[in-house]
């Protein structure tokens, strides 16, 4: 689940150029030296990375009592469902009426990150990249189901850290070149994401399927828990 989580990261780099290069960009470095600048991007980034972290524990503890409580292919059947849902049938999510709610959230969200701007602190940079972790974002969507996919809190949180981490590059790169990619190059490789989001929902739903296939798509095993017979 881990190396998922990175190539969609990275893969979907340039989407996050597009929708998080300008905050990137703005954080506020100052005019310091280049390890100054190193930190306060790094400080950026790492609370950027513990917001993914915290989705990621949430979501994972929710696929971990879906888990336990015997969902776990309806699970997988649908985080697969939900990634083909999103990649290929868009509008199909803009009909849904979360709108308003999306548009609040995300105006709460800036305005925090408003005033965090408006500092030059490690605190301030550091709560700066934690509300744009919370900003909605289809990317993120897609990676927040995945990690809901592990069952597990902490693989959940990892998940999301790695898939952070696939990120930081290329808006690493925005920001020290202060310049955008060229738009053939990124349209041609925002075409390489649906591809490999379907080759991961298709392998979700393949898990959930449980067809007997090794590795790919094991059989679940029915538990049936039962009491101990005490000899009398």
């Amino acid at each position: 689940m881990i190396f998922p989580a990175l190539i969609i990261g990275l893969a979907g780099s340039l989407h996050c150029v597009g929708m998080c290069g300008p905050i990137a960009m703005s954080v506020p470095v100052g005019q310091g030296s280049a390890v100054n600048k190193t930190f306060a991007y790094a400080s950026y980034h790492i609370g950027r990375l513990s917001s993914y972290a915290l989705i990621g524990f949430l979501f994972g503890v929710l696929g971990y009592g879906l888990d336990m409580a015997g969902l776990q292919q309806i699970l997988s059947l649908s985080v697969g469902i939900f990634m083909l849902l999103y990649v290929w049938f868009p509008r199909f999510f803009g009909s849904l009426k979360f709108g308003g709610f999306i548009i609040r959230f995300q105006s709460r969200m800036t305005g925090h990150m408003a005033r965090m701007l408006k500092l030059n602190r490690t605190p301030a940079l550091l709560g700066l990249g934690f509300f744009n972790g919370l900003l909605p974002c289809g990317l993120v969507y897609v990676a927040i189901a995945a990690s809901m996919g592990t069952y597990d809190p902490f693989l959940g949180a990892l998940f999301m850290i790695v898939f952070g981490i696939g990120t930081i590059p290329a808006l690493l790169g925005l920001a020290i070149t202060g310049q955008k990619m060229g738009v053939s190059f990124r349209s041609q490789m925002r075409k390489v994401v649906p591809i490999l989001v379907t080759v991961f929902a298709i392998l979700f739903i393949l898990r959930g399927l449980g067809l007997g296939i090794p590795y790919l798509s094991p059989e679940l095993d029915q538990v049936v828990s039962s009491s101990q017979e005490c000899a009398p």
